[in-house]
């Protein structure tokens, strides 16, 4: 066995810089470093600030030196004198924490190159590294062993290692070697700079003219000698090995492939509170706020304050949370009289008794013939996003809906090609930025029949909530008391009118389009008596008045022939936020509450209720039509990644990269039973089955599990009634769709594979389940695919990749 090459050099140094403000961060850093057995001896920590400087040096009793500018500059010897000259940052920064686009924050950066130009012109090879990160590995195995042994490279054939961002290299994460190429690209990104251009942009700009990708030893043996003697030699750092914030904390591509990266980049977010909370979240926080013991007793109280301010706030939280709850109990009796009397009525399902004898079913043989099926290709290339696709979504009416992580929603709509009608082309309607930050990871979209059943029985519900916040408000507030019972009989009475005027509009749409017009005047002058009544009483309640006002326009909105043809639209975010919208993407009510990333929205049919799963752990439940209704389901010790509804039943499925289902009660948020998948760790995605009344989940492993639904409460990991091997090399499973018409399984993987599975049903004495490959279709070459979409207005398959494409395929 060739022996591994010591990865520890004494001419290598680690180089950092903080100040005052994110020494807690840099603080965060050392102790990864302490875990790592990386002692002083390896790193260099500059402090920008006295106060940073003191902390460290005599607090903490930490090497470190105060970083000077003008003793940097001076201590460069080099013919170019004006370094730095022209970029002075002098009282532009201060020692608090600066946000990204600041222009604190680019002075900041601006110094960086600076230190990086003294210590490479002392011999030292550079490895930098921002304090917004954590390492789990020591990169210096990977810069010697895998990539130079392994890949037979000398050490000094690559001067410079560097991280990826979104969109190019990352100048807060790299390894460069000391050399006179190395030390003349330095010094030409520092006499770029200026207030309005940061290392980044300057080090990218001259990597591209002065650089040289090797990719391999082939393109190092390849160069000329004047290439060899004048070009930078870099090398791109595995993403999933060396992730930003976008790939580690929104994409999860290391999670995907179950790997430990060496570093992980809290970047791609902006403020220092935001990364802090990221970090605490995914547990990569690992100090404890009394290690940031401050230097003097003014700094002591005003922490002290502040720490105070947070707690109180925590009780506030707290209370409020409470107080949701108690609300949200009291305006859910009736709801859940209703859905106990849909359980009676629905018991039925328990016949269908599957054999779970046939977990362990040889179906491998279903397999082996999969080399014979043909691979059937795609019918249209869709390429208008700029990044990587995570939605796809389409309305009754033929128009597709995607989304990117280029934080836009496009719509699309299918034209015909006059040559041939069999072959059209889609076009974009509107395409939108809709979203602050990140990628749009769920869509739903309302038809217009749902939206105006939604209304009525939204009406409905209200009355009965009226109801019983009259009954708590009897406990609080007696005077409430009187104007909420006036506002409540108002309402019943112009719910009376509304229902008639819904008849009236049913009746007349059933005698065809002839009196359309005739109709419509009737129908308006209803709605404008109705109107006129609810204002009468807008001084006696103006909550209520505006709930009415609220639906009357989305009435409108929907009948008016304005906007897209589609209804309302739901979209979650990686901004933590989901936004309402109407049929011309204007914003009707945004929701908040989860702490990080909201990675699906599933909404309950005539329903005006919806849910939420998030990389906080938990499950929100939220009403259309009631912002302050929330109900929160705890339970997951990791990021939730799936749920799914089983209606009948009244349970919500959730999966988590815990490594479990759970099921969940919805009228009370109770958890009924936790399942272990088995499928290698990550549960990426569920589907509920209605037609059987099965669970099917996809796992990291890159297996499909179907679970019977029947006696949910008492089943245990092992009683699936069917397991899928996909036989794609372990490649994980990134989204799953299921068409009740088919039964068919459509599976998404992390390879770029798209397949389709047929689940077979045996109705013997003892029912029984199977399944046969389907289809393989061409996917995504050498890209993932993240999201697929079964769309029956359109009869066609979609898939998105990481390669920002969709793709179609005829059902």
């Amino acid at each position: 066995m060739e022996k591994r090459v010591e990865y520890i050099k004494e001419n290598d140094k680690i180089v950092l810089m903080c100040n005052y403000g994110f020494r807690d961060m840099t603080l965060n850093l050392l102790k990864c470093f302490e875990k790592l057995s990386i002692d002083e001896s390896r790193y260099i920590l500059y402090c920008m600030d006295d106060k940073a400087y003191q902390f460290f040096a005599e607090c903490k009793g930490i090497k470190c030196q105060r970083f000077s500018r003008e003793e940097a500059i001076n201590s460069s010897s080099s013919s170019s004198s004006s370094i730095g000259a022209n970029n002075d940052n002098k009282g532009i920064y201060s020692e608090n924490a600066e946000s990204y686009g600041d222009i604190g924050f680019r002075a900041i950066c601006n110094e960086k190159p600076l230190v990086v130009l003294d210590v490479l012109k002392k011999g030292y090879n550079v490895l930098w590294s921002d304090t917004d990160i954590v390492w789990q590995r020591d990169p210096f195995i990977h810069f010697y062993q895998n990539i130079n042994q392994d890949e037979k490279f000398n050490d000094d054939d690559i001067d410079l290692y560097v991280q990826q961002d979104d969109d190019d290299i990352c100048a807060g994460f790299y390894f460069i070697r000391s050399n006179q190429r190395t030390i003349k690209f330095i010094e030409d990104s520092i006499s770029f700079l200026n207030p309005c251009i940061d290392d980044q942009i300057a080090m990218r700009l001259f990597l591209k003219s002065q650089g040289i990708n090797i990719k391999s030893k082939n393109i190092l043996l390849s160069l000329s000698e004047n290439d060899k003697k004048d070009k930078i030699r870099y090398r791109l750092l595995d993403k999933k090995l060396f992730p930003n914030g976008t790939n580690y904390f929104n994409l999860k591509i290391t999670q995907r492939d179950n790997i430990t990266p060496f570093i992980i980049h809290n970047n791609c977010i902006i403020g220092h509170r935001s990364k802090k909370e990221r970090f605490i979240e995914y547990g990569l926080w690992y100090i404890n706020d009394d290690e940031l013991d401050n230097i003097n007793n003014n700094n002591n109280n005003n922490n002290n304050n502040n720490n105070n301010n947070n707690n109180n706030n925590n009780n506030n939280n707290n209370n409020n949370n409470n107080n949701n709850n108690n609300n949200n109990n009291n305006n859910n009796n009736n709801n859940n009289n209703n859905n106990n009397n849909n359980n009676n009525n629905n018991n039925n399902n328990n016949n269908n008794n599957y054999n779970n004898n046939n977990n362990n079913n040889n179906n491998n043989n279903n397999n082996n013939n999969n080399k014979n099926k043909e691979i059937k290709q795609f019918k249209n290339v869709l390429k208008n996003h700029t990044d990587i696709i995570t939605s796809i979504n389409s309305s009754d009416d033929g128009k597709l809906f995607t989304t990117s992580i280029d934080k836009s929603i496009k719509i699309w709509k299918y034209e015909n090609s006059k040559e041939n009608i069999d072959n059209g082309i889609f076009k974009v309607l509107k395409s939108k930025y809709i979203h602050k930050r990140g990628g749009i990871w769920s869509t739903f979209i309302f038809s217009n029949n749902n939206n105006n059943n939604n209304n009525n029985n939204n009406n409905n519900n209200n009355n009965n909530n009226n109801n019983n916040n009259n009954n708590n408000n009897n406990n609080n507030n007696n005077n409430n008391n009187n104007n909420n019972n006036n506002n409540n009989n108002n309402n019943n009475n112009n719910n009376n009118n509304n229902n008639n005027n819904n008849n009236n509009n049913n009746n007349n749409n059933n005698n065809n389009n002839n009196n359309n017009n005739n109709n419509n005047n009737n129908n308006n002058n209803n709605n404008n008596n109705n109107n006129n009544n609810n204002n009468n009483n807008n001084n006696n309640n103006n909550n209520n008045n505006n709930n009415n006002n609220n639906n009357n326009n989305n009435n409108n909105n929907n009948n008016s022939g304005n906007g897209y043809g589609f209804g309302n639209l739901l979209t979650s975010s990686h901004d933590k936020t989901i936004q309402y919208w109407n049929n011309n993407l204007e914003v009707i009510q945004a929701f908040t509450g989860h702490t990080g990333i909201i990675n699906q929205l599933v909404v309950i049919p005539n329903s005006s209720y919806f849910f939420t799963c998030s990389d906080d752990n938990t499950i929100r439940q939220y009403d259309l039509n009631n912002i302050n209704f929330k109900r929160v389901f705890i339970g997951h010790s990791g990021w939730v990644s799936s749920i799914a509804i089983n209606i009948t039943s009244n349970v919500l499925y959730s999966s988590s990269n815990d490594g479990t289902i759970r099921f969940w009660d919805i009228n009370s948020g109770r958890c009924l039973n936790l399942i272990k998948g088995n499928q290698g760790g990550w549960i990426r995605k569920i589907i509920y089955n209605d037609n059987l009344n099965q669970l099917i989940s996809g796992g990291n492993d890159g297996t499909i599990k179907i679970w019977s639904c029947d006696n949910s409460n008492n089943f245990n990991d092992n009683q699936y009634l069917l397991k899928i091997n996909t036989n794609e090399n372990s490649s994980s499973i990134n989204d799953l769709q299921f068409d009740n018409d088919t039964n068919l399984i459509y599976c998404a993987f992390e390879n770029g594979s798209l397949k389709s599975f047929k689940l077979i049903i045996n109705n013997n004495n003892k029912p029984t389940i199977n399944y046969s490959l389907d289809k393989i279709y061409q996917g995504h070459l050498n890209s993932s695919i993240n999201c697929i979409h079964i769309s029956k207005s359109l009869n066609l398959l979609f898939s998105g990749g990481f390669d920002k494409q969709i793709k179609s395929w005829e059902l």
